[in-house]
């Protein structure tokens, strides 16, 4: 048998149960029968009786990790309460969370780790097992039933085929379809990304809809959705259906949290407090200048709801520090020697922990702004945010060209988070947990032919530079190769061609900035030699 404690994936499994040690039974053997046992199994316990315990001690004897028993009084149906209670005792990095009433394929866990991919969690699916079926099972104490068994719902989902999941993988961040196809007794999260929400709404009480909600507060976060199909099966035992007349109340906790954002609840893992490591966080924007007199107004504007604006300027010649001084922002003057080097040097100036950095050709949408001005109201445990960037040449929005998945980090706290050091598409480092915003920024990559040509030869110089540090040498059959290649990539494998005349531009100057990276290197080991 193999442990997970192997893997970077972590899981504590965490199964809720109500008073029905005989159905507990069939889950807790399931779980014994696993290929990769979990780092430590939870019961959430929402208020059984004695015969629930007595069992619980039993298998504790015998089971190869960690039981534990989390236990409140019964006061009701409190799912929300309890799962929080064991969410908050997990040692594990990532919860894997099914019902008592479900008993597992022997590959669960190994799949669920398969699958555990930062920026998503993941929900599964069951198979329903019809009442006659669910009665034997349940008096033998066996799991094991014949694949055409009549009594048996969707039994195509017992199929298991892995290698099938990931051709299926539809990732989703559209509310409505996520919370439609969410089961609560089949799901995956990290850790971090819960503690981020505040787990639970502990306000829902009554059978229905918290884990819906947690999933809208979830992708709100900025989370991405992916249904589990032909893995991490799971069996559900029949028994008649739950009183639903809390379902009217829960509906509207779910739909206030689509309706108005909301990622953080008050009452949940931490009762009553702000996310850990923020209180009302103040933040500083960053803007980075050379020569921008015709966008510095235009950027600085759509920063003014940040509480610090930073200018770190490259001795601009125009009047970009003039129209800056107007709006009252703090500038700082450096030379340039590279991206990285400039930007760290804002960061450690800036007065506030929490930065958000922005190219003068950027601008931010109104729903991103909103966005983080929520995170920063109600906190969050990421130390950093991945935001999508929708770029422009001109005003032609650029679909194609291998710019369609374009991403940066531009929201961070820089108490653990720095650019790592490259002199051109620098990024950010940081050993706490990166997270992604919905909403995106807007780029609007170049003015015109001669600030495409500055641009471009100002890239390929410190690129070279770059090389040359790290002991790379000059050779012209890579030059040609790389420069030709990286056109056919962009225009070719990217999609380029769709863009029209933008694709065409944008193929051509990778070409070329490829081209006289190798022309600057030459220069330099020319220079070495003499």
């Amino acid at each position: 048998m193999k442990f997970s404690a192997k893997h970077k994936v972590r899981p504590s499994l965490i199964i809720s149960t109500y008073n029905w040690p005989e159905a507990l039974n069939l889950v807790l053997r399931s779980v014994l029968r696993q290929s990769i046992m979990p780092l430590e199994v939870i019961i959430a316990d929402d208020g059984s009786g004695k015969e629930t315990a007595d069992l619980i001690e039993k298998y504790k004897r015998i089971f190869p990790v960690p039981l534990k028993h989390i236990w409140h009084e019964d006061r009701g149906f409190r799912l929300a309460a309890i799962r929080n209670k064991a969410i908050g005792e997990a040692e594990g990095n990532y919860i894997i969370q099914i019902d008592g009433d479900t008993f597992l394929h022997k590959h669960f866990i190994k799949d669920h780790i398969r699958f555990a991919r930062p920026g998503v969690f993941v929900s599964g699916s069951r198979v329903l097992l019809g009442e006659k079926l669910s009665s034997e099972l349940l008096k033998s104490g066996k799991t094991d039933f014949c694949f055409f068994n009549p009594d048996l719902r969707n039994r195509h989902y017992q199929l298991h085929l892995p290698f099938l999941t990931g051709k299926l993988l539809r990732p989703s961040r559209d509310i409505k379809k996520v919370i439609k196809s969410v089961r609560g007794c089949n799901m995956g999260f990290w850790k971090n990304d819960l503690l981020a929400v505040n787990g639970y709404n502990e306000k829902i009480t009554g059978w229905g809809r918290e884990d819906s909600e947690l999933s809208a507060r979830l992708v709100n976060l900025g989370l991405t959705k992916i249904n589990l199909k032909f893995s991490a099966i799971q069996y559900h035992i029949f028994h008649p259906e739950n009183d639903k007349t809390s379902l009217k109340t829960n509906d509207q906790y779910l739909w206030n949290a689509i309706e108005n954002k909301q990622i953080y609840v008050p009452i949940g893992i931490y009762k009553n407090q702000k996310a850990i490591n923020i209180n009302d966080a103040k933040i500083t924007a960053i803007i980075p200048t050379l020569n921008e007199e015709d966008r510095i107004e235009k950027v600085i504007r759509s920063v003014q709801w940040a509480d610090e604006i930073l200018i770190i300027d490259s001795f601009s010649s125009d009047k970009t520090l003039e129209l800056a001084r107007q709006y009252g922002v703090r500038i700082l003057q450096r030379g340039f020697d590279n991206f990285s080097a400039q930007k760290n040097h804002a960061i450690e100036q800036a007065s506030h922990d929490w930065i958000f950095l922005l190219d003068a050709d950027e601008l931010p949408t109104s729903e991103l702004i909103k966005e983080i001005k929520n995170i920063l109201r109600v906190g969050t445990e990421c130390s950093a945010f991945w935001i999508r960037r929708i770029n422009f040449i001109g005003k032609k929005r650029i679909r194609f060209s291998g710019w369609q998945n374009d991403k940066c980090i531009r929201l961070f706290n820089k108490k653990n988070a720095r650019y790592n050091g490259r002199y051109v598409h620098e990024e950010i480092e940081t050993a706490g947990r990166i997270c992604s915003l919905k909403n995106p920024i807007l780029h609007y990559t170049y003015k015109n032919k001669k600030h495409f040509e500055q641009k471009l030869d100002l890239y390929a110089r410190l690129k070279a530079k770059e090389w040359a540090l790290k002991g790379k040498k000059y050779c012209f059959f890579q030059q040609l190769f790389h420069s030709l290649y990286r056109f056919f990539k962009h225009y070719i494998l990217h999609f380029g061609f769709l863009d029209g005349k933008s694709g065409w531009l944008i193929a051509n100057h990778y070409r070329m900035t490829i081209w006289k990276r190798y022309e600057y290197l030459k220069r330099i080991r020319k220079e070495d030699k003499k």
